[in-house]
Order: structure tokens, then C-alpha cells, then sequence
């Protein structure tokens, strides 16, 4: 109901804009007392109307429900956001900002343009690439995949997501050592080695504590031309991002998310 009624169109609210102030002037024609509440109060609402959805909504904030699971950890499906859209009314957008914009209709299934949110991983004249995490246990090496079905096949239940570090590895939060690791294999005293998986930008690996886990996949340097961004989910692996549909144009943004009003116990600002 409360999403229903946040993505409410203009034409909409115009609409009954209109009908509440021909009610208005109706019952203000009527002499009683309740005639007259009724047209005051019809009238407070065309104007509360009005200012919410024809000036706030479109200009200064707006409300965003999260739908999907693409931008875990950071935010949570049924999470509620406060959407600031000043913001790129008066500047532009900002390596690692969290952004609603408008997807264009190639990254939906039925080709409708609809609401997404992302994080702005590049900006024009940025190259971007991406380095999947791997392990090698003995020379023989493992993608995040080949990791993931391994866990799986040993009892590791529900959803799976790697981070690796220089030292080991970690699996839904929890460590597993090299030694661990070389057990697993079979022989304690193989050497193991660990590349972490990363996203490169103009050269320089990025740190990102915000991210689920390390990507699977690999992507070959692009460059960004004028006016587009790159945008990605947090979830990396499970996000329907610009490396499915493509770059995004400037013109699609519509605002930068502050912060979560909703669920109560995860108030905090969005970073």
C-alpha cells in the first residue's frame, strides 16, 4: 500500500486535485457546519497533495522501497529510504554514492522502465575492470563458483558469500585459515595461495567493505565516455547491474539515497 501510493503518478494526484477542489467549492455552497469541515478539509488535502507529489516528490525528496536482494548488505529488502533529489539538481554524482535512477528498458525482462538502486562504481573518463577472487591450493586453482559448490557439497546450507583476504577466507563471516584450506585438500603442507577478487578503477584496486563478497566474474577494462556511469549492486553476484545491461546515461538519475527510515531498528544513513 505505502509503495503503491509513493509512486502515485502526476497525473494522478492532478486529477484528484481537481475533483477535492470542485468538492470543496460544492460543499462550501451548503450552509451547515459539516458541509463546510468537509470543504476545509478538502481543501487542506488538494493542498497537501499537491505540495507532496507536484513539488517535494519531483524536486526535493522523495520515499524508496528496496525490492531485491542486490544491494545487501547495505540495504535489505522492505528496507524504506529517504531519497534526496536536490542533490544532482545542483551537482553530480560522486564515486560510491548509492543512486535511484530510472533503468533504462533493456535491463527488464518486459522492457518497462522502472525504479532501480545502485552504487556509482564509475563516472565519465573513468576505466573500470574487474579481477574475480580465486584460491590456489597445490596449483590447482578455484573461482568463488567452483568454492561455493565445494560447500555445498559438504553440507554448507541456504546462500553462500566469499570475502577473501591475504590470510584466508571467509565464508558468511566466519574464517577459514590457509592450513584449513590445504587440509581440505587433502595435504596440510600444500602451498596456498589467495587472490582476492577487486574492481579496478583508472588502475588502483578499490577497497569496498560495503560489498557482499568478492565478484565471480570477470569483466575487461572499459572506459566511460561523456555523460554515462557505471553502476553496480553491493550483492556483486547477485545484482542485475551495468554489466548486464550497459552503461547508464546521467539524464536516467533521479536521486541519492540518505537514509533508512524504516524498518525502526534499521534507522541509519546510507553510505
Amino acid at each position: 500500500m505505502t509503495e503503491w501510493l509513493a509512486n502515485l503518478s502526476w497525473r494522478v494526484i492532478i486529477v484528484v486535485c481537481m475533483i477535492l477542489t470542485i468538492l470543496r467549492f460544492a460543499l462550501g455552497r451548503m450552509d451547515s457546519r459539516s458541509a463546510k469541515t468537509a470543504a476545509e478539509a478538502s481543501e487542506s488535502l488538494a493542498i497537501a497533495l499537491a505540495v507532496v507529489y507536484l513539488i517535494i516528490k519531483p524536486f526535493l525528496v522523495q520515499a524508496f522501497f528496496i525490492p531485491s536482494a542486490s544491494m545487501h548488505p547495505t540495504l535489505l529488502e522492505h528496507d524504506h529510504i529517504i531519497v534526496n533529489k536536490l542533490v544532482y539538481r545542483i551537482g553530480e554524482p560522486k564515486h560510491g554514492d548509492v543512486v535511484v535512477f530510472r533503468a533504462p528498458p533493456e535491463a527488464t525482462e518486459d522492457g518497462k522502465e522502472k525504479d532501480f538502486i545502485k552504487r556509482v562504481m564509475g563516472l565519465p573518463g573513468d576505466t573500470l575492470e574487474v579481477r574475480p577472487g580465486s584460491i590456489e591450493v597445490g596449483g590447482q586453482v578455484y573461482d568463488i563458483r567452483s568454492i561455493k559448490q565445494y560447500l555445498k557439497i559438504y553440507g554448507e546450507r541456504g546462500e553462500i558469500r566469499i570475502r577473501l583476504s591475504s590470510d584466508g577466507a571467509y565464508v558468511n563471516g566466519r574464517k577459514i585459515t590457509k592450513r584449513q584450506m590445504a587440509i581440505a585438500a587433502g595435504d596440510p603442507n600444500l602451498p596456498v595461495t589467495i587472490h582476492p577478487g577487486y574492481i579496478i578503477r583508472n588502475g588502483k584496486p578499490l577497497q569496498e567493505p560495503y560489498a557482499a563478497e568478492d565478484p565471480e566474474d570477470a569483466m575487461y577494462p572499459i572506459k566511460l565516455p561523456p555523460g554515462k556511469l557505471f553502476m553496480m549492486g553491493d550483492n556483486r553476484n547477485n545484482s542485475n547491474d551495468s554489466r548486464v545491461w550497459g552503461m547508464l546515461d546521467r539524464s536516467r538519475v533521479q536521486g541519492k539515497a540518505m537514509f533508512i527510515f524504516w524498518p525502526f531498528g534499521r534507522i541509519r544513513w546510507v553510505r
